[in-house]
C-alpha cells in the first residue's frame, strides 16, 4: 500500500487525507482552471478511490432544492455504506414524488419509496458563490448527517465526503459552514491534471479501495503522540491566538482536527508516531481557508495606543500563509 502511496499526486492525496480523518476539504486553484479540477476531483474520487461521486456546479441563482436534487444518485437494490461498483458513472434520477394529504408517513415507509439515496462523495464547484440558506443546507448536512428532501429524509452513507471547490482563491464560505472543512488545498495549474493529461487510466481497478481506507484509519487511531509533539501542537494554537495579525479563526474544532489531521498523516508516511515535521504538514493544512487576519481597525496594539496608519502599513503586506510561517518560526520544534 505504501507504494501505491508514495505514487499518488497531490489533489489524491489530498482526499486521502479526507477519507482516513472522516473530514470534509476545500480546493482552490485559479479562476480559469476550476472546471478542470472539478472533472480531475469527480475522476479521482471515481476511479483512484473508487466511491459513487456526484458533482454540482453552482451559482448565485442555486436554491436549496437544485443542492438537494444533486446530492442524490441512484440507489443500489439495498441500501448499503459499500462504495459504488467501480467503473459505474454516478447519475441523480429528477423525478418528483408525490404523497396523499392527511398524515404523514414514517421516515422509513418515505424511504422504501424513495429510490435515492446521497452520494459517497459530494463535488460543489462555486459553492461560495449561493445564498446563505445554500450554506445554512450544507451545514446541517454535515452537522447532523441527513438532508430533507420534499420526498424524503436521506441519511448520508458512513463514507462520506463533502468537497467545495471555490470559485477563485481566498474566497470563503459562512463562517460556521467554513469550520466544518478540516482542511483546505490550493492546486497550482501547473502541476496538471492527471487524469484529464492521459496520465492515468479510468479503465483499471481503484488503487486505494475501501479496504485500504479501513486499514489506514485503524492504523491513524494506533499513532502515538508524545508529550513533547503534543505541547508543540498545542503552542502552534497558543501562538495562532496571541498573533497580533490574527483576530479570529483559531477555533476549537480546527484544534481538534489539527490534532486527527497530524496523526492521519502518519500512516500515509509509513510511520506510527507523530513528528514535529507533520504537525507543521497539518497546520498548512488546517488554518489558511480559516484564519481572519487583522486590519488597521482590529489589530491589538490599538488598544495601547498605536497609531491606526503606522498599523496599516505594517499589515499591508501580510497574507495567511505568511503569517502561518511566522507563528511556526516564533518557537523550536522538538528534536
Amino acid at each position: 500500500m505504501q507504494e501505491t502511496i508514495q505514487q499518488l499526486n497531490d489533489l489524491e492525496l489530498a482526499v486521502l487525507a479526507s477519507l482516513v480523518t472522516e473530514e470534509h476539504c476545500i480546493f482552490a486553484t485559479d479562476a480559469e482552471s476550476t472546471d478542470g479540477l472539478k472533472h480531475e476531483l469527480h475522476a479521482i474520487c471515481t476511479h483512484t478511490f473508487g466511491l459513487g461521486t456526484t458533482t454540482i456546479t453552482c451559482n448565485a441563482d442555486t436554491s436549496v432544492d437544485d443542492l438537494n436534487e444533486a446530492l442524490l444518485v441512484e440507489s443500489r437494490e439495498e441500501l448499503d455504506d459499500e462504495p459504488r461498483t467501480y467503473g459505474q458513472p454516478s447519475s441523480a434520477v429528477r423525478n418528483i414524488g408525490f404523497s396523499r394529504l392527511g398524515r404523514s408517513p414514517s421516515p422509513s415507509a418515505i424511504n422504501d419509496i424513495e429510490p435515492r439515496r446521497i452520494a459517497n462523495v459530494v463535488i460543489a464547484a462555486d459553492l461560495d458563490l449561493t445564498d446563505t440558506s445554500v450554506h445554512i443546507q450544507v451545514l446541517e448536512l454535515l452537522r447532523t448527517r441527513r438532508v430533507f428532501t420534499r420526498t424524503a429524509m436521506h441519511t448520508a452513507p458512513k463514507d462520506f465526503l463533502f468537497i467545495s471547490i471555490m470559485s477563485s482563491p481566498g474566497e470563503r464560505l459562512t463562517h460556521h459552514l467554513n469550520d466544518m472543512f478540516c482542511m483546505s488545498h490550493f492546486h497550482l495549474s501547473e502541476d496538471g491534471l492527471a487524469y484529464a493529461d492521459g496520465l492515468l487510466e479510468k479503465d483499471v481497478a481503484p488503487s486505494l479501495p475501501d479496504v485500504d481506507i479501513r486499514t489506514l484509519r485503524e492504523q491513524a487511531q494506533k499513532v502515538r503522540m508524545t508529550g513533547e509533539v503534543a505541547s508543540y501542537l498545542h503552542n502552534i494554537v497558543l501562538f495562532m491566538r496571541n498573533s497580533r495579525y490574527i483576530t479570529g479563526g483559531v477555533t476549537a474544532t480546527a484544534t481538534k482536527q489539527l490534532r486527527s489531521l497530524s496523526s492521519a498523516l502518519a500512516p500515509l508516511h509509513g510511520l506510527d508516531y507523530v513528528p514535529p515535521s507533520l504537525v507543521v504538514l497539518a497546520t498548512r493544512k488546517i488554518y489558511p481557508h480559516r484564519l481572519i487576519l487583522a486590519t488597521s481597525d482590529t489589530e491589538k496594539s490599538l488598544q495601547w495606543g498605536s497609531d491606526p496608519r503606522a498599523v496599516g502599513r505594517v499589515l499591508e503586506n501580510i497574507t495567511v500563509e505568511g503569517v502561518i510561517e511566522d507563528v511556526l518560526a516564533s518557537f523550536e520544534s522538538p528534536l
